[in-house]
C-alpha cells in the first residue's frame, strides 16, 4: 500500500485547482506541482496560495486536509474533513490528562526522550564545532539532565530541567554554526536566519505530528507535559520534542552547511520563497530517509514511519497503561 504524503505550495501567486483526479499547483500559467489524490496525506500552504473550489471539494472529500501557515511558517489554522473520531481513545485520553501522576510519567519520557536526543546529534557533530572541547563538555551535562529528568516530582520541576538542557543545548549549537550568520541564541522572535530555519522547520514538524496524532485517533489539543490552551495543539507540541534534534535541528545544520540557505535569503527579516522551497525540500529528505532508532526495529522503516508508530504507541500507552510509553531513541 502507498504512504500518503504531503503536498507542499509555497509562495504568493500559486493557484491550487483540479485536473481529473489530480491536484495541480499552477503560477503565471505555469505548471509548478502535481499529484494524484491518491497519493496526498495533507495538503500544505504557504504564503498567499489561492485554492480552487473543485480543488477543494476533491481534497475533503477524500480525507485530506489542508493545512495553511503564513510565508514565515507560522501555523493559521487547519481545515480537516469530517470524520469519525475515536470516542473511547479520548475519552481514555481527557481522564489521564487529569491524572498528574501519568501526565509526570509521559513528560518525564517525552523529555528525557528529547535530551537524549539533543546528545546524540552533538556527538555527531562534535569533531566539526568551533570549540570540541566545548561541546563535549555540554554533552555531558546533557547526560546529567536526562538522569534529572527521570527523577523529577512534578511537571513545573520536569519543564526546569528541559529549560536548562535546551540552555545547555542551544549554547553548544552555536559553535556548530559557521560566523556570520548572526546567530547568538534561539529566540523565536530572531530575524537571523538561523532562527528563521527553526521557526519554519518547527512549524512543518509540528504539522506533520499533529497528522499522525489525529491518524492514531488522539486528540492534539489535550496534553501532557504542555499545559492546554485554546487554540494550541499541546499534544503535538509535547510529541515534537522528542523529535526536534533528529528532525529540526539537524535539518537547518545540514541547509546551513551545503549553503542551500544563506543570510542572503533574508528579505526584510523572512525567509524567501526560494529558502522554504528549500527547506521544505531537506525536511522530506530527512523524513523519508531510513531510521536510525535504538532498538532497530525489523525492515527499513524511515523518520516518517517511527514518527507514525510514536503516536499510536502513545495511544497503545494510553488504552493500556501496563504498556508503558517508550520515547523515540535516537543512536
Amino acid at each position: 500500500m502507498s504512504v500518503r504524503k504531503p503536498f507542499h505550495i509555497t509562495g504568493a501567486g500559486c493557484v491550487l485547482t483540479r485536473r481529473g483526479g489530480r491536484l495541480v499547483a499552477y503560477r503565471d500559467g505555469e505548471l509548478r506541482a502535481s499529484a494524484p489524490v491518491s497519493m496526498v496525506g495533507e495538503i500544505v500552504l504557504t504564503g498567499q496560495v489561492t485554492v480552487t473550489t473543485p480543488a477543494l471539494h476533491l481534497a475533503l472529500r477524500h480525507g485530506i486536509p489542508l493545512v495553511i501557515l503564513t510565508g514565515s511558517g507560522r501555523p493559521l489554522g487547519r481545515l480537516e474533513p469530517p470524520t469519525a473520531p475515536h470516542i473511547q481513545t479520548r475519552v481514555r485520553q481527557l481522564d489521564l490528562h487529569r491524572d498528574p501522576a501519568v501526565r509526570l510519567a509521559i513528560g518525564s519520557a517525552i523529555v528525557a526522550g528529547k535530551i537524549h536526543n539533543q546528545g546524540v546529534l552533538l556527538r555527531r557533530r562534535a569533531r566539526r564545532s568551533l570549540d570540541e572541547d566545548a561541546v563535549w563538555s555540554t554533552v555531558a551535562r546533557l547526560s546529567e539532565f536526562e538522569e534529572a529528568a527521570g527523577r523529577a516530582e512534578s511537571v513545573p520541576s520536569l519543564l526546569g530541567v528541559e529549560g536548562a538542557a535546551a540552555g545547555a543545548y542551544f549554547g553548544a549549537i552555536r559553535r556548530l554554526v559557521v560566523p556570520g550568520h548572526g546567530f547568538t541564541t534561539r529566540d523565536r522572535a530572531g530575524r537571523d536566519v538561523v532562527n528563521q530555519l527553526l521557526n519554519y522547520c518547527s512549524a512543518l514538524l509540528r504539522e506533520t505530528v499533529t497528522s499522525a496524532l489525529l491518524a492514531a485517533g488522539l486528540d492534539p489539543y489535550l496534553s501532557f507535559l504542555h499545559t492546554p490552551g485554546r487554540g494550541r495543539p499541546t499534544l503535538a507540541f509535547d510529541m515534537v520534542e522528542e523529535w526536534r534534534p533528529v528532525l529540526l535541528e539537524s535539518t537547518v545544520l545540514a541547509l546551513l552547511g551545503l549553503r542551500a540557505v544563506t543570510p542572503d535569503d533574508l528579505v526584510d527579516g523572512r525567509l524567501s520563497p526560494r529558502a522554504t522551497a528549500a527547506v521544505v525540500e531537506r525536511f522530506h529528505t530527512r523524513l523519508t530517509a531510513p531510521a536510525r532508532t535504538l532498538p532497530t526495529p525489523p525492515g527499513a522503516p524511515s523518520y516518517g514511519d517511527v514518527l507514525r508508530h510514536q503516536a499510536l504507541r502513545l495511544r497503545a500507552h494510553l488504552l493500556d497503561p501496563t504498556r508503558p510509553y517508550e520515547p523515540f531513541r535516537w543512536r
